[in-house]
């Protein structure tokens, strides 16, 4: 018999509109406190209301979207909450970098510079919203390319109400600082050095945890 390649199953529905609805979040598109429409939803993303009604289920499970009432809304973290988001990242993007800088391939390094000047780039000329984007796929990647499916779910969720958090906070001029952290954790991991990628990711939250605080004790 022929040998051929399986087909790839397309995702359902549901995981498409999650898709969507996760990454607008992510991006400001909906801002904090603003309420959605499973109905107004369904019409912009041309489905059913059924697969997005899912979907709005699944992320008010991650946490980025609250009930009020009837409605649902875009949840609008608190200071305490982002805190606490801070504090389980870092350890956990520590092991996200230790785990990837010994997979990593030359194209993975080279994306990796580039995601990094991007978030530079963005820092430097002011763009926020493309600062903070930079700033969430270069993570991203590093924990992608970590190969932990465990670690990679884990960080997802709370990478997301970090994300979401920041919406609601200042975003001071403290990433310029951040800048030099990235850079750092870049240096480790292209470097090949597991226990410095390690040190320099869990460093990086470490930081931006009391750069809030010291924000807010102002």
């Amino acid at each position: 018999m022929v040998q051929l390649e399986p087909v790839a199953r397309p995702s359902s529905l549901t995981d498409l509109a999650h898709a969507r609805l996760r990454t607008a979040i992510l991006d400001g598109d909906f801002a904090p406190g603003e309420t959605l429409s499973v109905v107004a939803l369904s019409e912009a993303l041309n489905m059913s209301r059924s697969p997005v009604r899912a979907a709005v289920e699944r992320l008010t499970t991650e946490g980025l979207l609250g009930q009020a009432g009837a409605s649902v809304v875009v949840r609008a973290m608190s200071r305490s909450e982002l805190l606490a988001a801070l504090e389980v990242r870092a350890p956990l993007e520590g092991l996200a970098a230790e785990l990837a800088t010994p997979r990593l391939t030359d194209e993975q390094r080279a994306a990796l510079r580039g995601l990094h000047s991007a978030y530079e780039t963005a820092v430097s000329s002011g763009n926020i919203r493309t600062a903070r984007k930079a700033d969430l796929e270069f993570h991203q990647a590093i924990q992608t390319w970590s190969g932990n499916p465990v670690l990679i779910e884990h960080l997802e969720r709370v990478q997301a109400r970090v994300v979401v958090a920041t919406y609601s906070a200042a975003w001071g001029g403290s990433q310029h600082k951040a800048v030099a952290e990235h850079q750092a954790v870049l240096e480790a991991v292209t470097a090949g050095d597991p226990r410095a990628a390690h040190a320099a990711a869990s460093a990086h939250v470490i930081n931006a945890r009391l750069r809030a605080e010291r924000e807010w004790a102002g």
